[in-house]
C-alpha cells in the first residue's frame, strides 16, 4: 500500500481517508499520515488493524452516541497502540428519528430537513470533540476522527480542522462529498425506506455541510471567532496545529 493515497483500503471499512496533500490557501500542504477519517471502526479485521497502527495512528476520536458503541465497539478499545477517545454525546438529543417518518409520503424531505438541523448542531454539540481532535493533533499525535458513517460527525469535525488548517472552503467540501464514492452503508437504511430518503439520508450533500458552517457564522461571526469562543483554542493552539500538520 502506498501511503500517500487518499483513500485506505481496508476490509472491513469503507471511508476510511488520509487527509494529507490538501493545499492550504498560503501554498502549504497538509502532511500525510497524520490525520484521517474514518466510518465506524467496529468491523475493522486483525489485518486492517494492523494496516493503521502501521501508519502510526495512536488515537482515534469517536463521535458515536453511547447506544451506537455499546452495539458496534470499536475493535480499539483496550488496544496498546490506538488509544479511543469517546466524545460522542451519550444519547440523541432528538426525541424521534427519520426512521420514525420512513413510511410518510413526504419523508425525504422530512429527512433532508432532520438532517440539515442536525448539521446546524454538530458544531455546538461536539465542540468538546472536535476541540480535543484538534488539540491533539497539534501535539503531535496521528489521529483518526469516526463517527458512524464517517459523513456527518465526523465529516464536520474534518471539515472544520481542515478550515483550521487553512484550506479553502471549495476543497472542504469537495472532501467531504468524497463520502458519496466511498462509504458502503451496507443495509444500514430501513425496509420501506424509498430511495430519496435513503438518499437523503446515507449520502452527503452540500447543503448540509452548508448549514453548519452558516450556523457558526450566524452565532460567531467566523468560523475564526468560533475556534476561540466554542472550542476554547488559542492563537498557540492553532499555530501548534498548523506547525504539527502542515508542510
Amino acid at each position: 500500500m502506498q501511503l500517500k493515497q487518499r483513500r485506505i483500503e481496508l476490509e472491513g471499512v469503507s471511508n476510511f481517508r488520509d487527509l494529507g496533500g490538501y493545499k492550504t490557501a498560503d501554498g502549504k500542504s497538509i502532511k500525510w499520515g497524520r490525520f484521517f477519517r474514518s466510518d465506524t471502526l467496529a468491523a475493522l479485521t486483525d489485518a486492517d488493524m494492523e494496516t493503521i497502527c502501521a501508519l502510526g495512528v495512536n488515537a482515534a476520536v469517536d463521535l458515536r452516541y453511547s447506544t451506537e458503541r455499546a452495539d458496534e465497539p470499536s475493535r480499539f478499545l483496550g488496544h496498546n497502540q490506538v488509544e479511543v477517545l469517546e466524545l460522542g454525546l451519550e444519547k440523541s438529543p432528538y426525541d424521534r428519528t427519520v426512521d420514525d417518518y420512513k413510511l410518510l409520503p413526504d419523508a425525504a424531505e422530512i429527512a433532508r430537513g432532520y438532517m440539515t438541523e442536525n448539521y446546524r448542531n454538530y458544531p455546538f454539540f461536539y465542540a468538546k470533540g472536535y476541540a480535543t481532535l484538534m488539540r491533539r493533533l497539534g501535539a503531535g499525535d496521528r489521529m483518526i476522527v469516526h463517527c458512524t458513517a464517517g459523513k456527518d460527525r465526523a465529516g464536520t469535525g474534518a471539515a472544520l480542522t481542515l478550515s483550521a488548517l487553512g484550506v479553502p472552503r471549495e476543497t472542504v467540501f469537495e472532501d467531504y462529498l468524497l463520502t458519496n464514492q466511498y462509504w458502503d452503508w451496507a443495509g444500514r437504511e430501513k425496509p420501506g425506506m424509498d430511495a430519496a430518503t435513503v438518499a437523503s439520508i446515507f449520502s452527503a450533500h452540500e447543503e448540509y455541510l452548508n448549514a453548519a458552517f452558516s450556523a457558526i457564522e450566524s452565532r460567531c461571526g467566523t468560523v475564526e471567532r468560533y475556534f476561540e469562543e466554542i472550542l476554547g483554542l488559542n492563537d498557540a493552539d492553532l499555530d501548534a496545529l498548523r506547525t504539527a500538520c502542515l508542510d
